[in-house]
């Protein structure tokens, strides 16, 4: 039996803050019909921590898509600009 062929490395693409916040802005109009400034807003007050996935498809999503804080996105964006591209 040969051996399986190796799949070539997936390319890893870096994505500006601008790019990041025109995607959850998409997502999140697109889930919850609302801007993503305002789903960060909202998601940071806590409106949606108790929010069911099962209720709301596409919430884990844009949870996964949204920066937990953003003094914490701002700081993880600075390691990533040093790091290697």
């Amino acid at each position: 039996m040969p051996a399986p062929k190796r799949r070539s490395p997936s390319c890893i693409q870096w994505i500006s803050q601008a790019e990041m916040a025109e995607i959850l802005d998409s997502r999140s109009r697109a889930v919850l019909r609302i801007s993503g400034k305002s789903f960060m807003r909202k998601r940071k007050k806590g409106e949606y921590a108790k929010l069911d996935a099962d209720a709301c498809p596409g919430i884990v999503e844009l949870a996964l898509l949204a920066p937990s804080t953003e003094k914490g996105a701002r700081s993880i964006a600075r390691k990533n600009s040093k790091g290697s591209r």
